[in-house]
């Protein structure tokens, strides 16, 4: 309860913060490339580091008096490793998640209207829907090499059949640097310490670790 007293408090005292007239919307797309670390039974996570993608939407909220914005975020991540890639078979583990970041930034605000920023905060993702991806080439003489794709569901809870646990959260960092224009790019780097194996005993735990190339747009006010 008294948790919840302080976090009412404190949402209802950043109007007092905040520049309110100054807030921006803006859209962001860019690239992943994400990783899973661990141990289960003594054996490390094995697995190599997967390319993805990742887009969403955010809110550049400027602090009275200061260079710091808030600048929370909802986005969707790609997250996963590959467990085998060659010329006959590509394997891996595609999570995907809906992302809440919850950053904070320094802004260094130059003279010509260009802006370098970097900072980070905590991030909390929800699971959608994954899945185990293979694809295998297959050699047929009569016609032209294709590769044949399967997919079997990851099984998300805390049970004996489950694959991972529900939810992830971590902490983010970022930097970036934006043109006057409203165009910017950034780059991120998401640690995750949520510990996603299901019914983990001893020192067993995965960890989702991803970083990101994003290029984004920050609507003008009017």
């Amino acid at each position: 309860m008294k948790r919840m007293f302080t976090l009412a408090a404190l949402l209802f005292s950043l109007p007092v913060f905040v520049d309110a007239q100054s807030t921006q919307v803006g859209v962001s797309t860019g690239v992943t490339s994400s990783d899973m670390y661990g141990e289960v039974g003594g054996n490390k996570v094995a697995g190599d580091k997967r390319l993805g993608y990742a887009f969403g939407m955010f809110i550049n909220v400027p602090i009275k008096k200061t260079a710091i914005s808030f600048l929370p975020s909802i986005n969707y991540v790609q997250k996963g490793n590959t467990q085998v890639k060659d010329n006959n078979r590509d394997q891996w583990t595609a999570l995907r998640y809906a992302e809440l970041h919850a950053n904070f930034v320094y802004n260094t605000n130059g003279s010509k209207g260009n802006n370098f920023f970097i900072g980070g905060g905590p991030f909390f993702g929800a699971n959608l829907p994954s899945a185990f991806v293979s694809k295998t080439i297959v050699r047929d003489p009569t016609k032209s090499d294709y590769w044949l794709r399967t997919e079997t569901n990851v099984n998300i809870g805390n049970k004996a059949n489950s694959h991972y646990q529900f939810g992830d959260y971590g902490m983010n960092v970022l930097m970036g640097y934006r043109l006057k224009c409203g165009w910017g790019l950034s780059f991120n780097y998401s640690a995750g310490l949520r510990n996603t194996k299901p019914l983990a005993t001893g020192d067993d735990y995965i960890n989702n670790h991803v970083m990101g190339l994003n290029l984004s747009y920050l609507v003008k006010n009017k």
